[in-house]
């Protein structure tokens, strides 16, 4: 939704959308720690930072909350990523984000669309754009509560919901039950613990909790996480850091969210 002319203070507002739908899985604790009836689904300005990137304060007490995104293709293998990229059906999502229909009914609020494929498929495999064109037609037969008027190839359906910060298309995939490697979560962990003393001097709080994003293009499942027989060396490592609480969730869907360390116990 942004291009090369958008402003700083937009791309920063962005940003910041981006943070908050990352951490409004933890805000019922946060309620229920201090007293508060935030609303989740509310990104309020008032509680953003810089470092930690979100502080929540009921006078008596105070928890900073750190985001960090989990990318384990970039880190794994850059080469790989890269491929990936190029692949088919993010191509076709990328060109999707670009279709005029789709901007034009999302300038105040963004959608994430789920893609089901069509099985079985065409023998000939249709080009970007023609499915980019299925996806439209499916777009607007959504949108204007109307029966869908051309043939399709690739696309089965779609799925629709609103999103917060962005336009989301992606294609709905069995790899969703690929386990988060133990050793990425430790790098996100590692990477913020060197600057934990930064976000005690920045802003004092009682508390400071991190957050480890995982984008839901990663094909990650948050709730499995492969230890490679590090169970008791990631114990000893969660129960030594500095922060409180530590947790994974999603970017943007659904609630599910897996508490990896809960309050110094």
């Amino acid at each position: 939704m942004f291009d090369q002319n958008s402003s700083k203070e937009e791309l920063q507002q962005y940003k910041k959308k981006k943070e908050w739908n990352a951490i409004k899985n933890c805000i019922p604790l946060i309620n229920e720690c201090l007293q508060l009836n935030i609303d989740q689904e509310t990104c309020d300005d008032k509680y953003s930072k810089e470092s930690p990137d979100f502080v929540f304060s009921n006078n008596d007490k105070s928890i900073g909350i750190e985001v960090i995104e989990c990318r384990p293709s970039v880190m794994e293998c850059k080469k790989k990523n890269e491929a990936e990229r190029e692949n088919f059906e993010k191509r076709i999502c990328d060109e999707f984000k670009k279709n005029k229909f789709l901007m034009s009914i999302t300038q105040d609020e963004g959608l994430n669309i789920l893609i089901d494929r069509k099985y079985p498929m065409a023998k000939k495999r249709s080009s970007v754009q023609e499915i980019c064109n299925e996806l439209e037609d499916l777009l607007k037969s959504w949108y204007h509560n109307t029966m869908p008027l051309r043939e399709r190839n690739y696309i089965g359906r779609i799925r629709v919901s609103k999103s917060p910060c962005c336009n989301v298309v992606y294609f709905n995939s069995i790899s969703r039950c690929i386990p988060v490697n133990w050793d990425d979560i430790k790098f996100c962990i590692e990477k913020k613990e060197k600057k934990y003393k930064d976000y005690c001097k920045n802003i004092e709080c009682d508390e400071y909790w991190l957050c480890i994003c995982l984008p839901f293009g990663e094909s990650r499942n948050l709730r499995v996480i492969n230890y490679n027989g590090k169970e008791d060396e990631a114990a000893n490592f969660l129960f030594q850091c500095s922060f409180s609480r530590i947790c994974i969730t999603p970017d943007s869907l659904g609630r599910n969210i897996n508490w990896i360390k809960e309050g110094n116990k």
